[in-house]
């Protein structure tokens, strides 16, 4: 620029000079206002195809197509991410063992049902408890344990379906729940009897003592939870200390909100008072010729009415009443009594004690007494205590156990081997048998740690004295595999069936 301006210089005017510069400096301002139009026309264009739903004839197609990928990958993962999300929420409401809704599903849609703005909706609730999920754990294994739950399951949802809209939860361990919106007064009896029925067919099938009462009643939009809840546990209540299986309708309100417990409690008492208990019994089949033969004595307690209670129910309810100790002191004076009627009887009993047992020293007073007054009987005794209570309370094992040895009853650790820490345990007790978790029966045939763990207690015990038992055995090959390892006896539906006290 400098070099033509002073070319310019010197071959023309400065009028001519001065025109052509202000020529020259027009046009690059031009030039540049030009470029500026492009570029911003070139930056629409851009912001028109990355913003554009669908894919145009493309200015800048190598551009369009890159733009157009990004949106697909970007596209699909969220698609996924949301797929993902769906599931999850899906998994925190289910029940991992059922496939059923859960707790937290059941707290949603009955919120939501009581929320609801058309006061005249009326939904039928029905709350199931299964009522022999802890004897069947406790006898036959954890396996059919599950398989218990999932035929209660199965029950519970082939009913359901016969209504155009319910909705099936597992609300615990032991409890379900139909929660069925529009429902008609008419509903709960086709309801309950059905349950009662299905559940009769299932107890002849895998010979329980019961299977599970339902406790139904209606609700409306306007109430608090809290109403519907009483008014159904109350229903399940009375249910559970009637007909065997049976159900209940309860409408009206209960007088306070835990009418359900104070029925329980009338029961309880009503137990103590008439003494209304029986025995049942399963043989352990011995392997070892030498040790003496072993009954496992099972309490059936009866009701008001002269029915069968869940016997899972009426310990929880009489240990959250205060009433344990006096309910286990009639187990006792009832077994003690029934002892006395088979003086041919050469078998061992054996009797499952309760927490509520170990922790109360009144109680320990009271059974070292009762049983030094029965010195004919007390050898012929075996006290059963799980290894998980005793471990919670070293020190009142020790002494449990000790007093046991002193009046000649034997002692017993069921539910034994949960690891190595059961031998500390075993070192501090001395037990007489040990009854092995029902878990490592289960697993003895396809884990070769459960083997090894076996064999090494099973040695150990025998050099010490102490009798090996396993429970919960429901197939030869579990069998076959424990008599290899040269266990002392096993328990369980294979080899002994339940049967009353006395057949």
């Amino acid at each position: 620029m400098l070099v033509l301006t002073f070319w310019l210089a010197d071959t023309v005017s400065s009028e001519q000079l001065l025109i052509s510069s202000g020529i020259l400096i027009l046009s690059l301002l031009a030039l540049h206002w030009n470029h500026q139009v492009l570029l911003k026309k070139a930056e629409k264009l851009i912001a028109s195809e990355l913003t554009a739903n669908q894919p145009s004839s493309g200015v800048f197609p190598f551009l369009t197509s890159a733009v157009q990928q990004t949106k697909d990958a970007l596209n699909k993962d969220v698609d996924r991410i949301k797929k993902i999300n769906s599931e999850l929420e899906h998994r925190v409401l289910q029940d991992n063992l059922t496939g059923l809704q859960n707790r937290s599903a059941f707290r949603k849609d009955l919120t939501e049902f009581l929320q609801r703005e058309t006061l005249s909706d009326q939904a039928c609730l029905c709350l199931i408890r299964s009522a022999e999920l802890a004897t069947i754990n406790h006898q036959r294994g954890r396996i059919a344990g599950d398989q218990y739950l999932l035929a209660i399951a199965e029950i519970v949802q082939s009913v359901s379906q016969r209504f155009s809209t319910h909705y099936v939860y597992r609300l615990s361990g032991s409890d379900y729940a139909i929660l069925i919106p529009n429902a008609s007064a008419s509903i709960a009896p086709i309801l309950g009897k059905e349950l009662k029925q299905l559940f009769d067919n299932l107890q002849l099938q895998i010979l329980a003592e019961s299977i599970a009462y339902s406790g139904i009643t209606f609700l409306h939009p306007g109430q608090p939870p809290e109403q519907p809840l009483s008014r159904a546990d109350l229903a399940l209540a009375k249910a559970q200390t009637n007909v065997v299986n049976g159900w209940y309708l309860q409408e009206e309100n209960a007088g306070d909100a835990f009418q359900g417990e104070s029925h329980w409690q009338h029961t309880i008492q009503s137990i103590l008072e008439s003494h209304g208990i029986s025995f049942s019994g399963q043989a352990i089949q011995p392997l070892n010729m030498a040790i003496n033969n072993y009954i496992q004595i099972i309490p059936r307690f009866i009701g008001p009415n002269q029915q069968s209670l869940p016997s899972e129910t009426v310990y929880a309810m009489a240990m959250r009443h205060g009433t344990m100790g006096k309910l286990e002191e009639l187990v006792i004076e009832s077994l003690l009594q029934q002892h006395k009627l088979h003086p041919e009887n050469v078998a061992r009993w054996g009797l499952n004690l309760s927490a509520s047992a170990l922790f109360s020293s009144s109680f320990i007073v009271w059974l070292e007494q009762r049983l030094l007054q029965e010195q004919d009987i007390a050898p012929n005794l075996v006290f059963e205590i799980d290894e998980e209570i005793l471990d919670c309370h070293l020190a009142a094992s020790i002494r449990m156990f000790e007093m046991l040895r002193r009046v000649g009853c034997r002692s017993c650790i069921s539910k034994f081997g949960r690891g190595l820490g059961s031998f500390r345990l075993y070192r501090e007790l001395r037990p007489d048998y040990i009854k092995l978790d029902s878990y490592l029966v289960e697993t003895i045939e396809r884990d070769g740690t459960s083997q090894q763990f076996v064999r090494m207690i099973i040695e150990i015990s025998h050099r010490l004295g102490c009798v090996v038992i396993a429970e919960g055995v429901e197939t030869t090959s579990q069998r076959e595999a424990l008599e290899r390892m040269y266990i002392d006896g096993i328990q369980g539906q294979l080899v002994s069936k339940i049967i009353p006290i006395g057949d």
